[in-house]
């Protein structure tokens, strides 16, 4: 069987609520069709070797259902970008954590989870963008977590579905809240997800952990999930409707609390 084309598919740009939207095909290696909304473009992924009646019924649909969506909540493919600073403050499973950003005399950036706040240094003199201290954050706060997330995976997995699982990360996506890899078996989780409400990860977790017994979608699948979770509709629902806002800033601020810590610019003070 000959692999799909590209162009074997109708990729017509389309109007919503007077927005131009492009359409972009992408053939993929794996076994699930997926639909997404990025920078303006909504992006179909087809597996390379689907049979070419199936193919075109699953990008129309898709492509479809993405329409609908786009047309009726608009809101939801808004994008909010995580952007930390000084004074930001995250909450970690369920608990406040301040970001505070201070200048040392080193020659390293470096962030550290303490116990109640998250501590970023930057090299004296270097000029430290809101990227930077977000990555720096992030990173640390995967560091830290994941021994947690990992054992909460364990404690789901042998409670329901008893899967060889040889790995559990922590990766800062924003496409996808998690996935479960076949060949290797291992789950990968959004980092966002530790800013949610925690049965929103448990949520995440169990859906993942469900496809080491259905590696798609399909009505045995969800069986799966609603054995080990009832009331998976209800947080799946939550997590449709805010996960975008997961870890956006909030209006309270450490350095309010904090007067003694003059700011340096953007997002730097002073030295101890």
């Amino acid at each position: 069987m000959w692999p799909l084309r590209q162009h074997e598919f109708d990729l017509s740009p389309a109007i919503v609520n007077g927005r131009e939207y492009g359409i972009d095909a992408v053939l993929t290696d794996g076994r699930t069709a997926t639909a997404s909304v990025r920078d303006g473009r909504i992006v179909i992924r087809i597996p390379r070797f689907a049979r070419r009646p199936e193919a075109e019924i699953l990008f129309l649909s898709l492509r479809r259902r993405v329409l609908k969506a786009l047309k009726s909540h608009p809101e939801r493919f808004e994008k909010h970008p995580l952007v930390l600073k000084h004074g930001s403050i995250l909450n970690i499973l369920g608990r406040d954590f301040p970001v505070i950003v201070e200048t040392y005399y080193g020659s390293r950036c470096q962030a550290r989870v303490h116990d109640g706040f998250i501590l970023v240094k930057v090299p004296y003199g270097l000029s430290a963008d809101y990227g930077l201290i977000t990555k720096l954050v992030l990173r640390s706060i995967s560091r830290s977590f994941l021994p947690i997330v990992h054992s909460r995976v364990e404690d789901l997995n042998r409670l329901h579905f008893n899967a060889a699982i040889n790995t559990v990360s922590l990766k800062n996506t924003c496409s996808r809240w998690g996935s479960y890899s076949k060949r290797t078996r291992s789950i990968s989780l959004s980092i966002r997800l530790l800013f949610a409400p925690s049965g929103i990860l448990d949520y995440v977790i169990v859906h993942e952990l469900a496809h080491s017994r259905e590696h798609n979608h399909s009505p045995r699948f969800w069986s799966h999930v609603s054995g080990a979770m009832p009331d998976y509709k209800e947080r799946r629902r939550w997590l449709s409707r805010n996960g975008d806002l997961l870890g956006i800033d909030r209006d309270a601020q450490y350095q309010k609390s904090n007067p003694d810590r003059p700011m340096l610019g953007a997002g730097i003070t002073a030295p101890a």
